[in-house]
């Protein structure tokens, strides 16, 4: 298995057997945006986007569980061919990858459902806005923008648990954690190391994440936060004060206004 880009057997590797854990496996990262999908809404028939699809784990679980017509788009070029790689594997019909960035080349087709999983978080603060005014803009008639991420107050909001596995390692001063993170600094499978990829974070909380819709002309539809007091008592929607920094995810449904 070799890449036609700038990364090694080893990466791709790598690459692949995450996005296929994603895929094939219902205990992954992404398990709670797949029980909140199968529990509040019906794919079939539908035309979704995949927005910052990675190496398309995601992308192609939604097609194998739902009769619909998928596109995943990234900004790396490296994540996109993993996840053609991955399609080609499986041979999964109804999908498509794309490199593409929105803000730059906006698409212009409409879509029922628009899915930006573990993604918000990585966009640059100032492509917020307009990343987000452009996908209302792409959303049919009642259609819906679903959108999920560890908050900044949160214990992994830092993305940095596989070298320092330390609860809310964001907090620690820059002088502490930046010699840390050097020092344990690992290439990605991407265009990027954990190091860039921290520096990237745009800090995103839900107070946040409000202003941006609202400027967007989108509103709250739904709304779970997930803690670490659901590994002990299901079903609980604690996000307020002080419960907040014990949220690990947050998943939110958006309409337009």
């Amino acid at each position: 298995m070799s890449s036609n880009l700038n990364l090694d057997d080893e990466l791709v590797k790598e690459g692949m057997a995450y996005a296929e854990k994603n895929f094939l496996s219902e205990n992954s990262h992404l398990e709670l945006d797949k029980a909140f999908i199968n529990q509040y809404y019906d794919l079939n028939g539908k035309r979704v986007l995949d927005f910052g699809c990675g190496m398309g784990g995601m992308t192609l679980w939604m097609a194998k569980h739902y009769q619909c017509r998928i596109t995943g788009i990234d900004i790396d070029s490296h994540h996109i061919e993993i996840a053609n790689m991955l399609k080609e594997k499986h041979g999964m019909p109804g999908v498509d990858f794309m490199l593409q960035n929105v803000v730059e080349h906006p698409i212009e087709e409409k879509f029922d459902y628009i899915f930006l999983n573990d993604v918000a978080e990585h966009i640059r603060p100032d492509y917020l806005v307009p990343i987000f005014t452009q996908l209302a803009a792409q959303l049919k008639e009642g259609g819906v923008i679903f959108v999920s991420y560890p908050p900044w107050e949160g214990p992994y909001a830092s993305h940095l648990n596989r070298v320092i596995p330390i609860p809310w390692s964001q907090y620690l001063p820059d002088f502490i954690l930046m010699p840390m993170l050097k020092k344990r600094n690992i290439r990605l499978v991407g265009e990027s190391d954990l190091l860039g990829e921290y520096l990237q974070l745009n800090h995103l909380n839900h107070q946040m994440l409000k202003g941006i819709i609202d400027k967007a002309g989108l509103r709250i539809e739904r709304r779970m936060s997930h803690s670490k007091i659901n590994k002990i008592i299901k079903g609980l929607n604690l996000n307020f004060w002080p419960f907040r920094f014990l949220i690990t995810k947050e998943l939110v449904a958006l309409r337009v206004k």
